[in-house]
């Protein structure tokens, strides 16, 4: 049996070597790769930053303070980034803003045959009637949802199944990492999710960001002043005059600029190739 095992041995050596106790042949075990779907971790560059809807960053992540209380908005040439704009917000807090507003309105005079004064009381006097005001705080309505920030601290894990191109990321680094480059068209822009039928890609609303100052809006508003009608015991002529003549007189102004304080923070944005 000896004799035979050895002779076996001796025909195959040179196609698959013999076993032994490791079943290499070799006396050695053979050193393998590892399963990639047995690897702890995910294929994301270190130094990624992204919104994860759970109460604890997952393994490799940890809390991204910069973020807290802000949006993300991609960085340009003319807004770093790394900087911040306006104060963050607290837990589900809805920022307030007022405007300050003003208005003059211009009231026909009328004239009495008589001599001003004596009993005619409680007339108004024509010409310019002005105010000043400030609007009651109210809510910008800007909408958001609360989720935790997270940025990847350890290193990339490859997996067998590349990260789709034209993926869009945040990053908390100088420069996109290899195999990513700056994203188009987000620079200085909130990201909104595509409405339904609507074409991709498409910028609308105001002018990019380009600075850490707070963008700020005014609105148009109209109103009008009615005088009303008063006796008075002259007839219509010369020469009590200055009196407010009767009527609705309309009035259109804008009110002074206010800053709605959306808090932000600037981040360079990469495309995945």
């Amino acid at each position: 049996m000896k004799t035979r095992a050895t002779l076996t041995c001796m025909l195959f050596v040179a196609l698959a070597g013999c076993l032994d106790g490791y079943g290499t042949g070799t006396g050695a075990p053979t050193a393998t790769s590892p399963d990639p779907q047995s690897l702890r971790g995910d294929a994301l560059p270190t130094g990624a930053v992204s919104f994860f809807k759970k109460l604890a960053c997952p393994e490799g992540w940890k809390p991204y303070e910069p973020a807290v209380g802000r949006t993300i908005v991609a960085a340009s040439e003319t807004l770093p980034s790394g900087e911040v704009v306006g104060e963050p917000l607290s837990s589900q807090e809805e920022r307030e803003h007022s405007h300050a507003l003003g208005a003059s309105v211009e009231i026909p005079a009328v004239s009495y045959v008589g001599a001003p004064g004596g009993g005619n009381s409680g007339v108004g006097q024509a010409g310019a009637v002005s105010f000043a005001t400030t609007s009651e705080p109210a809510s910008a309505d800007t909408p958001y949802v609360q989720l935790l920030a997270c940025k990847k601290h350890e290193e990339s894990v490859p997996r067998p199944t590349p990260l789709p191109s034209r993926m869009l990321m945040f990053f908390d680094l100088e420069k996109c990492p290899e195999g990513w480059k700056p994203a188009e068209g987000t620079a200085g822009r909130l990201l909104v999710g595509l409405p339904k039928d609507a074409p991709a890609d498409q910028t609308f609303g105001g002018d990019p960001f380009t600075s850490p100052e707070l963008r700020s809006h005014g609105h148009a508003f109209s109103s009008a002043v009615e005088t009303p009608s008063h006796g008075i015991g002259l007839a219509g002529g010369c020469c009590g005059g200055g009196y407010a003549m009767q009527g609705t007189y309309e009035f259109a102004s804008m009110t002074e600029p206010s800053e709605v304080d959306i808090p932000m923070l600037v981040l360079l944005q990469c495309e995945k190739e």
